[in-house]
C-alpha cells in the first residue's frame, strides 16, 4: 500500500510541474494597442478615425493619428510621448507624459502603426 501512494503522489507531482512548465512556455497574451490609447485619455486630443476613435477635448487640438505612424518613427515617438525630446516639425514637447509601461507604449505604437485610412 505503502509503495502505491508514492506512485500517486509523485505522478501527482509530475503532473503538477509538467503545467507548471506548459504555462511557462504558454505565449504571453498581446497587449490591446485601442484599450491602452484609449485608458491613457490620447483621445483628449487625437482622434484616430479608422478606428471610429474622435477627439474629445474641446481646448486642445491634436492631429487625427491614423496613417500618420510608420514604424520607422516609433523609437523616435515613444521618446516624444515619454517627454524624453521635443518633436514635431515645430520640436514642441508633447502635452502629456505618456504613463503606462514599456510594453503598453510599443502596443499603442504597433497598434496605431497599424491603422490606415479608409
Amino acid at each position: 500500500m505503502r509503495n502505491r501512494t508514492f506512485s500517486s503522489w509523485t505522478s501527482a507531482l509530475a503532473a503538477g510541474t509538467a503545467l507548471v512548465f506548459l504555462g511557462a512556455a504558454a505565449p504571453a497574451r498581446a497587449l490591446d494597442g485601442k484599450a491602452i490609447f484609449l485608458a491613457q485619455k490620447c483621445n483628449l486630443c487625437h482622434s484616430v478615425s479608422s478606428a471610429d476613435i474622435t477627439q474629445t477635448s474641446a481646448k486642445m487640438k491634436a492631429p487625427d493619428l491614423t496613417g500618420k505612424v510608420t514604424a520607422a518613427e516609433v523609437p523616435k515617438l515613444i521618446r516624444f510621448v515619454r517627454k524624453l525630446e521635443p518633436g514635431g516639425e515645430k520640436k514642441k514637447n508633447h502635452s502629456k507624459e505618456f504613463k503606462g509601461t514599456d510594453e503598453e507604449i510599443q502596443a499603442v505604437m504597433d497598434w496605431l502603426v497599424a491603422q490606415k485610412a479608409k
